[in-house]
């Protein structure tokens, strides 16, 4: 019944790529294996100095859009390849996001035939690689169980992320991503579909590594805009004893974590920095002049 389903309808895999030569090439042949083959793959690029476009190029079915690095935010980007699109379901998949299993298209559409649903998100798996407080991070985030999430009144229920997502035409076309926000454009859009009345869908089956070891900078830089994102979604007052309170917690269970499951115990000395400089993000977008 669910291939039944599937052929329904017209699947395109959309993905934003910059500098990700190192990547690309594999996530483009884990595409090229699934059980549902995607009807096109559009990939746009925001100025590369790599040899990601002559991978990509390699590829004479994928469809390659390039713009300048000026042109781009999360939210443009999607909306550029969104226009470019023929299918009706679109996947946004991040170029360094490698998808489970042969089955991850598959599962990742099987819920559209309820035209109430506006979007699915899969969940996002630690690479095995991953820094101790990286892959905690995604076990409290991206559980086993299906959700179903209907509530635009209710914060647990907005979670969305694009690195791993599928999402309706006819809903993006009613509301396109916001290209003013440096991150977070993908639960402002969600948030927005749930008020409309639609619903949006947590597929653990649609699983896919994604996760990143940055340096303390990109942490930094991450999580502030992440953070201005959701400020300017949801105009929190978080106050600077909240801050100090979260970084104390997240070290306490960093510490649980390293040591019940006997990871590197190096890392007991490097929590503490590694929740600081993430604490010092939060922080400083939480107080910024440029939320929108």
């Amino acid at each position: 019944m669910t291939n039944d389903i599937c052929k329904n309808f017209i699947t395109t895999i959309l993905i934003r790529t910059k500098n990700e030569a190192k990547y690309i090439g594999k996530t483009l042949d884990i595409l090229s294996n699934q059980s549902l083959k995607p009807d096109e793959i559009i990939v746009v690029d925001s100025g590369s100095t790599d040899e990601t476009v002559e991978i990509i190029k390699q590829w004479t079915e994928i469809k390659l859009i390039q713009i300048s690095p000026e042109e781009f935010t999360f939210g443009r980007s999607l909306n550029i390849g969104f226009k470019a699109a023929k299918g009706d379901i679109v996947i946004s998949l991040s170029a360094h996001a490698f998808p489970y299993d042969q089955n991850w298209l598959q599962n990742m559409v099987k819920h559209f035939n309820d035209p109430k649903v506006a979007g699915v998100h899969g969940k996002q798996l630690a690479q095995p690689d991953a820094w101790p407080t990286v892959e905690r991070d995604h076990l409290m985030c991206y559980k086993d169980e299906i959700r179903i999430q209907t509530d635009p009144d209710n914060i647990r229920e907005h979670s969305f992320s694009n690195a791993n997502s599928a999402i309706r035409r006819l809903c993006w076309e009613r509301h396109n991503f916001d290209e003013l926000l440096p991150a977070s454009e993908d639960r402002e859009w969600a948030v927005t579909m749930l008020k409309m009345g639609y619903k949006i869908i947590y597929e653990p089956s649609a699983a896919a590594y994604h996760s990143h070891n940055e340096s303390l900078f990109k942490v930094y830089n991450r999580i502030y805009k992440e953070i201005i994102g959701l400020q300017s979604i949801y105009k929190l007052k978080i106050s600077r004893l909240y801050v100090i309170k979260s970084w104390g917690t997240s070290v306490l269970a960093d510490f649980c974590f390293i040591v019940k499951n006997n990871k590197d115990k190096n890392w007991l000395f490097r929590v503490p920095i590694y929740r600081l400089i993430w604490s010092y993000g939060f922080f400083r977008a939480s107080f910024s002049k440029n939320i929108k």
